[in-house]
């Protein structure tokens, strides 16, 4: 029998010869602590298949009816952020599986291309233009619209992504299927609609909510001009980087 307070082996007996400790309560407090151990696991599972079950019915909700989330701002906050990770995690997905299945001649040998550079390059290049987009719909709103935080904007612009969350994810699997134009054409059409399209539908929306100072038109105009030059200024920093070169093979290659 072994003594958990001091070590001691011995081969019988209810006591420790060495400390005097009841070898029983060390049984009991074994399984005790196994018990707890056992619990807590349980609940933490438990609270993971609950905040997947409320995300999944998130996602199915505003997927039908994305304009929803107009109304409510801020309370979509935290799984705007969630959609736009996934989306990017979907995105590196699919880069990273179409250069290992159609291999490209013109990919620079300094480039590695392993799953968690792919990845990680994915998350950056989607986490900036989102922060981009935000900002400058903030700004142009704040300015030449009605008063909304930060926060508001980017609950709403987090989860107007999940049509293109979903159109990233059936090229995944039209990729998968081996489906390369088809699946080029969908990528193509969910980051247009994510970055150009969908900024531009939030910000319609909210002018034309409540009284602007100046006309929409000239908002709109504002958001191009700020949002093209702040992008384009992340999009010169980002020539040679392994991202910009796989959305461009990944584009013109089919």
């Amino acid at each position: 029998m072994h003594c958990v307070n001091c070590g001691h082996q011995q081969s019988e007996g209810k006591f420790c010869a060495i400390c005097g400790k009841a070898l029983g309560d060390n049984l009991l407090t074994r399984s005790r602590s196994a018990g707890k151990s056992g619990l807590q696991s349980t609940k933490y599972i438990e609270k993971v298949k609950d905040a997947s079950n409320k995300y999944w019915n998130y996602f199915l909700n505003y997927l039908k009816h994305p304009s929803l989330a107009l109304k409510q701002g801020e309370k979509e906050f935290s799984n705007g952020l969630i959609t736009s990770v996934i989306m990017a995690f979907i995105i590196g997905l699919v880069l990273f599986t179409f250069m290992k299945r159609v291999p490209s001649p013109f990919l620079d040998a300094s480039y590695e291309l392993s799953f968690t550079s792919v990845i990680g390059s994915s998350l950056l290049f989607v986490f900036i233009s989102t922060v981009i987009i935000i900002a400058s719909l903030f700004l142009t709103i704040k300015y030449l619209g009605s008063e909304h935080s930060f926060k508001s904007i980017a609950g709403i612009y987090g989860t107007q992504l999940i049509p293109s969350t979903f159109l990233v994810l059936i090229s995944f699997i039209l990729l998968l299927l081996k489906a390369y134009t088809y699946s080029n054409f969908l990528l193509s059409f969910a980051l247009l609609l994510a970055f150009f399209v969908v900024p531009l539908y939030i910000l319609i929306k909210l002018l034309t909510k409540e009284e602007a100072g100046i006309d929409p038109l000239y908002c709109v105009i504002a958001y191009i001009v700020v949002f093209g030059i702040a992008f384009s200024i992340y999009l010169y920093l980002l020539e040679g980087s392994l991202i910009l070169d796989l959305l461009i093979r990944r584009m013109t290659v089919t």
